[in-house]
């Protein structure tokens, strides 16, 4: 079932880029629902991220939030829970939670999203978080 996972996140991300959100989004709600029926949960969270990303877009905010959310669930209860795809996932959970305004929560994950990117090197994802966590960042 892999192969069918992987084909569905191949079509969203085309369907992204030539601009089909919608597209996009079915294909990546097909591969989380693969890869939950298939006992794939990195390959789940990863869809969730995108799912995530595509409905902030799409201002279905708690959509978003819950999206990121189980995405972060899956990267911890897997042994991810300090990778840069976790961290993905928690700036993805700030960005929906800025997006509600929710303001104090959304410091406290920018905060640890800061953290495992500074961990990893992630110099751009650092740089984004510290400019969220500026006091003059307005979320």
């Amino acid at each position: 079932m892999t192969n069918a996972i992987e084909a569905h996140l191949n079509a969203a991300r085309e369907a992204a880029k030539e601009g089909r959100a919608g597209d996009a989004r079915n294909s990546y709600a097909r591969a989380a629902a693969l890869s939950r029926e298939s006992g794939a949960p990195l390959l789940q969270a990863h869809a969730l991220r995108h799912l995530s990303d595509l409905d902030r877009a799409a201002d279905h905010l708690e959509q978003a939030l819950a999206h990121a959310e189980q995405a972060a669930a899956l990267y911890s209860a897997n042994g991810q829970g300090t990778s840069v795809d976790m961290a993905n996932a928690l700036r993805l959970r700030a960005l929906a939670l800025d997006s509600l305004r929710r303001a104090v929560p959304a410091q406290a994950v920018w905060k640890a999203a800061r953290d495992l990117y500074a961990g990893a090197s992630v110099g751009a994802g650092v740089a984004e978080c510290d400019a969220r966590l500026a006091p003059d960042a307005g979320g």
